[in-house]
């Protein structure tokens, strides 16, 4: 679903330190501010869903996801990283265009209290950390397909899959609190689009055309779906389809959605060349994480942290609690990779899955 990049920036929020509000955190020359922890804490709140994780371990992993992301940006300042400021303007405007226009866009920055301004910054922020990364650590960390055999041949039970359908998907959105002449019109569209795809119109082309899902760009293709993935109400039209067959026109909260099965195939084991390039991807992630985490470490050792704020002062002498996930809870969508095409360094699609 088009949920806007704005819904989602509070983790990318979390280190500007240009936001407005009283500082209670200064990591060597930069000093982040209430607002900063404020946005911080919601983020690593909703990470921390289904786990049990107290205020203060939220708190604990708050501080010290704003301390390591600046150490991150003052890591990339000091390598002389820069951004277009073209290519900062170009995000804004599409943002902008997929909130509905000026007016909505907006809206939306009002509703979670920062200024277009303080977007500008932000996305320059989260520019520079992407190209830093890009290109003082991801070029350097190499993986070979011997690597990846490694990991298949020693990791055997990750790579067993259950009864699984290939699917794409194709999404007119409905923004919540829609009118019925908005959602008449998404109606429309999505009959229309019905249309193209049952006269003979490849469903790609459509989706590509038409749907405002994260996975047009690669025609809908959201991969292989196992049973309990979709949403209650997706589940049983979705699963009953056979192979090649294009579901009616469904509705759930997120909006208009048409499916199609491509594929279908019986639980069993994944062959290598079909997970060798995902797999390669996971274990260069892996690598690129782990050089983070220790430029990140390294540098941690040598800042000086001043906490301005007594529950700050606190969190940081506290000791890191470990947090377990709760009966039920999902796995970390970082974890080793699983059988049915997982990992994915593609992003699957948002709208059809349970929340």
């Amino acid at each position: 679903m088009r949920s806007s990049r704005i819904a989602s920036f509070g983790a990318v929020l979390a280190a500007s330190a240009a936001l407005a509000g009283n500082t209670v955190l200064r990591v060597n020359d930069t000093q982040l501010t209430d607002v900063d922890l404020k946005l911080a804490t919601a983020t690593v709140a909703q990470q921390m869903q289904g786990m049990h994780a107290t205020d203060q371990i939220v708190l604990r992993h708050s501080v010290d996801q704003l301390v390591d992301r600046t150490l991150l940006l003052q890591a990339a300042s000091d390598a002389k990283t820069t951004v277009d400021p073209k290519a900062v303007a170009a995000s804004i405007e599409e943002q902008r265009k997929q909130a509905g226009g000026p007016e909505a866009f907006a809206k939306e920055l009002a509703a979670i209290g920062i200024t277009e301004q303080d977007l500008v910054r932000i996305e320059e922020q989260s520019q520079l950390i992407r190209k830093y990364v890009q290109g003082e650590i991801a070029n350097t960390a190499t993986v070979t397909d011997a690597d990846a055999k490694t990991y298949f041949d020693t990791n055997p039970q990750q790579f067993q899959h259950p009864e699984q359908v290939k699917l794409r998907v194709l999404l007119v959105p409905v923004k919540p609190g829609s009118d019925e002449k908005e959602d008449a019109t998404a109606k429309a569209r999505a009959e229309d689009a019905y249309k193209r795809v049952a006269g003979g119109e490849d469903f790609a082309k459509v989706a590509q055309e038409v749907s405002a899902d994260p996975s047009k760009a690669r025609g809908g293709e959201i991969g292989w779906v196992k049973k309990g993935v979709l949403l209650p109400e997706l589940e049983t039209p979705v699963w009953a389809l056979k192979a090649g067959e294009v579901s009616q026109i469904l509705r759930t909260k997120f909006g208009y959605h048409i499916f199609k099965a491509d594929e279908r195939r019986m639980p069993g084991s994944l062959s290598f060349d079909e997970v060798k390039p995902t797999l390669l991807g996971f274990l260069k992630k892996e690598k690129v994480d782990a050089a983070i985490k220790m430029i990140v470490a390294e540098r941690r050792t040598k800042a000086k942290i001043e906490a301005l704020d007594p529950s700050v002062k606190a969190a940081l002498e506290s000791p890191e609690a470990p947090v377990k996930p709760t009966a039920g809870a999902a796995k970390p969508a970082t974890a080793a990779p699983q059988g049915g095409g997982v990992p994915t360094p593609k992003p699957v699609s948002d709208a059809p899955k349970k929340p």
